[in-house]
């Protein structure tokens, strides 16, 4: 009898596993471990996708506040478009070495947060993907590969087909001047043998991985090209120029910046309240488009000099009232622009307000508030009473076109593109 119930335990917690990991590749597991980041070496703002044998490069760079020199190692898992293993062999989708040692760090030198920054640059001689497709970059310590201290996804693409990509206002007049709608056209010319059934779209809006929309059959084709263009897909909200705030000195007060506080170990910043913007008329301006920048205005090494913070961030609902079967979160490349308990804003009963700490590093950030109900969440209403949604907004999208070949058992990422809202 306990026998039965260890095992059923164990399955469910393996299940539970599986489901996490289907949904999150990008986490962090050591509490020690700050400011991940994984872009094209030069890029980073762009999403972490390279090209097949291209010799394109991409750049991880994390902190570790434990102080001291980590034995870290790195290796590499192709997964399917759920974000779950293929359950293929190493060598099959690695050229060299699927475990290698971290060799790049730095030891603060100036900063009151003590901390070793690390860094890789992949692919490289040791190791490097030999198939396209979705990747989880994983890293771990002393060659332990099942206690990882961080994963994060990246895309390998074998551009085997054209595809163009455009923004457009909706034809629905309800949400024309408020959203945007994403055509695509996919031509397929190069594939052998193709089968329609087998392809699949996803389109990224920004960095909002978890809200990527998927696409999987053409409105109609013509000659060899699919146009996907149904008035019910691809479509997203168009929401505002992003929220910013100017950390990159902790000693001068910024536009953004209420008060520092230096007082204690570590600094405390407490950023100006935000208020809804949802009735503003619309304003352009140059934004990161949530994403952030680790810099910082005082001629330092910003990777291994910049200091940390602990930030207020403060929300004033209408009237100081708690929104009803709702949540709000802060959005954006500083929270994983994941919606959990690390994003949720709480209210404060005493003040009337939502408030949220974050620990940050110095550098220039962007953010945007999203409000979700909890019965019933709609991410095409992300912004509509926090933001405001307007057709106009500067928005990036990435579209990655998967195929799965006939008896394969991964999904190749044979089409690429990036369009931008304001210039396509």
């Amino acid at each position: 009898m306990y026998f039965r119930k260890w095992c059923f335990l164990l399955l469910c917690t393996l299940v539970s596993v599986k489901s996490f990991a289907q949904t999150n590749p990008d986490k962090i597991y050591g509490r020690d471990i700050h400011t991940v980041l994984l872009h094209p070496v030069g890029k980073p703002l762009a999403i972490p996708a390279i090209h097949l044998y291209s010799g394109e490069v991409l750049q991880l760079s994390f902190d570790d506040f434990n102080a001291q020199y980590q034995d870290y190692y790195y290796s590499i898992e192709l997964l399917d478009t759920a974000w779950q293993s293929v359950g293929m062999n190493d060598f099959d989708y690695v050229k060299g070495f699927n475990e290698n040692r971290i060799t790049q760090f730095a030891v603060l030198s100036i900063a009151t947060q003590k901390y070793f920054h690390y860094q890789l640059n992949f692919p490289n001689n040791n190791c490097s993907p030999k198939l396209s497709g979705n990747y989880m970059l994983k890293v771990y310590k002393n060659g332990n590969k099942e206690a990882p201290i961080l994963t994060r996804r990246f895309y390998v693409v074998d551009e085997l087909v054209n595809v163009l990509a455009s923004v457009h206002e909706p034809f629905d007049g309800t949400i024309s001047r408020t959203h945007q709608k994403i055509k695509v056209s996919v031509d397929v010319k190069s594939i052998p043998s193709f089968q329609s059934d087998l392809l699949k779209l996803k389109v990224i809006q920004n960095f909002r991985y978890n809200d990527a929309q998927t696409a999987t059959a053409p409105n109609f084709m013509r000659s060899t090209a699919l146009e996907f263009n149904d008035e019910s897909e691809l479509v997203f909200p168009g929401g505002k120029e992003a929220r910013w705030l100017d950390l990159q000195s902790l000693r001068l007060k910024s536009d953004r910046v209420a008060d520092i506080d230096n007082k204690d170990f570590l600094t405390k910043v407490i950023v100006k309240p935000d208020v809804s913007r949802s009735n503003l008329l619309y304003s352009n301006f140059n934004d990161l488009n949530g994403g952030y920048l680790v810099i910082n205005t005082e001629s330092l090494q910003s990777e291994i000099q910049n200091d940390y913070a602990q930030v207020v961030f403060t929300y004033i609902p209408k009237d100081h009232i708690p929104f009803l079967d709702q949540r709000l979160y802060l959005s954006g490349m500083l929270t994983n622009n994941e919606l959990n308990e690390a994003s949720e804003m709480r209210f404060d009963t005493k003040l009337g307000v939502y408030q949220k700490t974050l620990l940050l590093k110095q550098g220039y950030y962007s953010y945007n508030y999203i409000l979700r109900d909890r019965n019933e969440p709609n991410p095409m209403n992300d912004y509509a009473d926090t933001e405001g949604d307007h057709w106009e907004t500067e928005n990036n999208y990435t579209v990655l076109v998967y195929y799965r070949t006939p008896g394969s058992t991964y999904d190749q990422i044979i089409g690429f593109a990036s369009v931008n809202s304001k210039t396509n």
